[in-house]
């Protein structure tokens, strides 16, 4: 396990790699309780703070978003409305209120023990204009189990199944690691909700950032149609398992979306791990 600290099991060796806005209500509707001042870290060359529950995984997430800038490869306004659907601990969020200081974002994480840290993290860095949501973003308004796995909890997924290829992969790679201790599941049920519900207040969506583990489908679904217009900029994670990259980009061409994909840069090719990008028009 002492291999495990610092290194991501999904990184290969050799990469290190208001005004006008918003405003949104308190950022959660309950006291942050579980997150301990020991679990501060400290990350990449310029040293950004963050509290965070593993942390080879934040450094993976860094490298990521700040240092390959995963995505920002979009020309924004200068108080956008961001939509982070699957924000984690919030690594996007603080890299977000960077680049665009008059963002408004509106962050869902399901994962009561991860939106904690997402909350503790807005506070650390003092961002205004962020709303936290904690509940799953699908198809339909239900209750729904939901596997964590407390030592890499950005897999933490509705669809377990799917990281057989991942663990797998870690596994032929890496067989001196406990890959079955990294994956070690813990057991929730989370609300869900569509996400029209939240965009009904929403004039336009300059970005939309998705990052949810298999579920990608179900929060395209959960959008209205007379809402789609709305919608400028997507760029998502997908694991291309059972034909869901041409599912997810017929969808989205179908919508008015021009589709560009990228490989994930920090991800073992074989786990078939891409970046979907997609801007409206031309």
């Amino acid at each position: 396990m002492s291999r495990l600290c610092g290194v991501h099991p999904l990184q290969p060796a050799l990469l290190r790699a208001p005004a006008g806005g918003i405003t949104y209500p308190s950022l959660r509707e309950e006291p942050v309780n579980i997150v301990r001042d020991d679990d501060l870290v400290v990350l990449g060359d310029e040293e950004l703070q963050l509290y965070a529950p593993v942390e080879h995984e934040a450094n993976f997430q860094y490298q990521e978003i700040f240092e390959h800038e995963c995505y920002d490869q979009f020309s924004l306004s200068e108080r956008p409305t961001i939509v982070d659907v699957g924000a984690n601990i919030g690594l996007f969020t603080v890299f977000a209120k960077r680049q665009w200081p008059g963002a408004s974002i509106l962050a869902f994480e399901p994962v009561p023990r991860t939106a904690d840290y997402l909350c503790r993290n807005i506070e650390l860095h003092g961002l205004t204009g962020v709303r936290v949501v904690r509940e799953a973003i699908g198809e339909r308004v239900e209750d729904t189990s939901f596997v964590h796995y407390p030592n890499m909890p950005g897999n933490s997924t509705r669809y377990p199944e799917d990281k057989e290829l991942q663990v797998n992969v870690v596994r032929q790679r890496h067989p001196d690691w406990d890959v079955t201790a990294q994956y070690e599941p813990e057991y929730l049920t989370v609300p869900v909700r569509r996400l029209e519900s939240y965009l009904s207040g929403l004039a336009n969506i300059d970005l939309m950032k998705i990052d949810v583990e298999g579920a990608e489908l179900e929060v395209l679904r959960g959008i209205a149609d007379n809402q789609w217009d709305r919608i400028d900029n997507m760029v998502m994670e997908v694991q291309d398992l059972h034909g869901r990259m041409a599912e997810i980009s017929e969808l989205l061409k179908a919508r008015g979306f021009r589709c560009e994909i990228q490989p994930s840069p920090l991800v073992y090719p074989e786990i078939l791990t891409y970046l979907l990008l997609a801007q409206r028009g031309a």
